[in-house]
């Protein structure tokens, strides 16, 4: 019986968290729906469109394989090094290694807000709000121009 009861509470549990969050949360956010909310945040910080704005930045960097915080990326002689000595790199490593995009050091919120938020033009009518946030990152922090 209690073995049935965990497998109810593990499948039942997603479902509940899902069914209690807001539709707007579980809804995709376009490209001029981030820049509004960026533009917002620039404006009123407490407002809901910004907690919106900082949400989606921060999930993205969060989930993304391709950012990475400069201070964390080997050097390339490091690499080099690496490459000739080691044997085999962890998977953490190589995503280190191999990332395209670099955080530079001291980077804030509030500069990569701003940043989206000055996207103003360009989008297709229906491109998703990740759009906005790869053009930002293919104009200001490739890893080759960061270093």
């Amino acid at each position: 019986m209690a073995r049935i009861t965990r497998l109810l509470i593990r499948a039942g549990a997603p479902l509940a968290l899902a069914f209690s969050q807001p539709l707007a949360a579980l809804e995709s956010m376009s490209a001029a729906e981030l820049v509004s909310a960026c533009k917002a945040h620039l404006e009123d910080r407490q407002s809901a469109a910004a907690s919106g704005c900082r949400a989606f930045i921060q999930g993205y960097l969060a989930a993304s394989p391709e950012i990475v915080a400069v201070e964390d990326r080997p050097s390339g002689f490091v690499a080099r090094a690496m490459r000739t000595r080691g044997s085999r790199f962890s998977d953490a490593a190589e995503q280190r290694l191999n990332s395209r995009f670099c955080l530079p050091e001291g980077e804030s919120l509030e500069q990569l807000v701003a940043r989206v938020a000055a996207q103003t033009d360009g989008f297709e009518a229906d491109a998703g709000a990740s759009a906005v946030m790869r053009r930002v990152f293919e104009k200001h922090y490739l890893c080759d121009a960061v270093d």
